[in-house]
């Protein structure tokens, strides 16, 4: 473990988080007129970072419960607060797909799967470092090659593994950690739930419509001719005139 970075990276993710989580409560959007408001929050985080709780700053007190997050989850912190300061996109929307697809179906199959498959321990793996280095490699590599941005936070990854930058030697800990994890699969149930609440939606709305516009055409008349199909405009002549009525 290389202790020098360890206080670093743990400090910059606090920061960022609580800056992010105070920009989102005041409701901030991206604007060069709330700029100045901006960067008084991020003094506001700054300070309650060093605010002492039980002996120590409230930062290290919050990662002596979460020593080791991953570098994906330092990665969307980043790119959100980017987007929310400065109203820059640094994500496209198929990135952030794939992000919180990524962290909810690896994290389940790491954090769960003693479930299914019982004595088999895929967490074990992570410790080998071979195996962790090739792993990380090739997922950063398939998504770097499709154009996702994905890759880069699983290339961060890779490289702060092989400097150490974790309390953590299992390589595992530096692509996924439990609140990635969490937020992850709330993500994909937030997207289930309102996939399901426009289907139902349009199959309420969809033949009330279609009712309603039935209603309003109104039936041809006992009276009325049928129109033979490719008179167009000359089937004007055969409504029928007023005697005929």
């Amino acid at each position: 473990m290389n202790r020098s970075l360890v206080p670093v990276l743990c400090a910059l993710i606090a920061f960022a988080a609580v800056w992010l989580g105070l920009l989102w409560c005041a409701r901030f959007k991206p604007s060069r007129r709330r700029r100045t408001g901006k960067m008084l929050v991020g003094i506001a985080a700054v300070l309650l970072l060093f605010v002492p709780a039980g002996g120590l700053p409230l930062w290290n007190r919050a990662f002596s419960f979460y020593p080791n997050p991953s570098l994906p989850m330092l990665g969307i912190v980043c790119a959100a607060l980017w987007q929310r300061l400065l109203g820059i996109a640094v994500f496209k929307p198929a990135d952030w797909r794939a992000t919180w697809i990524f962290g909810a179906l690896a994290g389940t199959v790491l954090y769960l799967h003693p479930i299914v498959l019982g004595a088999v321990d895929l967490y074990y793996w992570g410790w080998e470092r071979d195996t962790a280095t090739w792993a990380l490699a090739g997922a950063a590599a398939v998504f770097l090659a499709g154009g996702n941005r994905l890759g880069v936070l699983l290339l961060a990854a890779l490289i702060g593994y092989a400097v150490n930058a974790l309390e953590s030697r299992n390589g595992w800990d530096y692509v996924m950690d439990p609140i990635y994890w969490v937020i992850s699969v709330g993500v994909l149930v937030q997207w289930s739930l309102a996939s399901v609440f426009r289907w139902s939606r349009a199959s309420i709305i969809a033949p009330t419509r279609r009712r309603a516009a039935s209603a309003i055409v109104p039936s041809r008349q006992p009276w009325e001719p049928k129109v033979r199909a490719g008179l167009g405009p000359a089937a004007d002549i055969l409504q029928p005139g007023p005697d005929c009525r």
